[in-house]
């Protein structure tokens, strides 16, 4: 993870976790994580397919310049951007994955930052995943975040991992982050994971990518 801020919410759950797919609702205690609150959200699931913000805190909402409770996670972005969410939700809700997702802002007057949202699940109403920890933090922030309102958000790129028996240890911070396209190396937004026997395998689509076309 490339932020301290998620780097200590993803250490505390994982504490609060132990061997489980993930940890209860009621066992997160707000004053734990009291130092990154303010960057820190609640989604629910609420059938058949939206994921609602119950909680979001004023960082948050400062950057979206909105009240977000009772609103759809998924109608933020972009609506390319749209149906790959939706999946990688879905994935967090039925198998217990936790979701990175690379995002960059683009403010009204065309300023770029460039945010980490990490999304962890919870059980509620038994075994049952439809609660959701979440943080939206800017990695490195403008000066203007906060002050300048974020007209448009866009992937970048995502990532799932499965966190089965011990498998998910704490993830280092990253040091560095390059504010511009990155190359293409995998295409990370096409990709799939693939779970068999307790393993976890990264399944890329097949094609040339755009600068391989003649």
């Amino acid at each position: 993870m490339r932020t301290a801020s998620n780097n200590t919410l993803f250490t505390y759950w994982n504490s609060v976790r132990g061997n489980r797919i993930a940890p209860r609702r009621f066992e997160i205690e707000p004053s734990q994580i009291s130092d990154v609150l303010s960057e820190t959200f609640i989604l629910e699931f609420v059938p058949p397919s939206k994921f609602c913000f119950r909680l979001a805190g004023t960082r948050i909402c400062e950057n979206f310049n909105d009240e977000l409770r009772g609103t759809n996670f998924v109608d933020r972005w972009q609506e390319k951007d749209r149906f790959g969410l939706q999946r990688n939700l879905t994935s967090v809700r039925n198998l217990g994955a936790v979701l990175q997702i690379l995002m960059e802002g683009r403010s009204i007057d065309d300023q770029l930052a460039i945010f980490e949202v990490l999304i962890l699940p919870l059980q509620h109403n038994g075994e049952e995943i439809s609660r959701f920890l979440g943080a939206f933090v800017a990695i490195d922030p403008p000066s203007w975040i906060g002050i300048t309102e974020i007209a448009e958000f866009r992937v970048i790129e995502t990532e799932l991992t499965y966190p089965a028996d011990d498998e998910l240890s704490a993830i280092p911070i990253g040091e560095h982050l390059v504010k511009s396209e990155p190359p293409v190396l995998t295409n990370i937004r096409s990709s799939r994971i693939v779970r068999s026997q307790h393993r976890q395998f990264r399944v890329y689509e097949g094609g040339l990518s755009p600068r391989d076309k003649p």
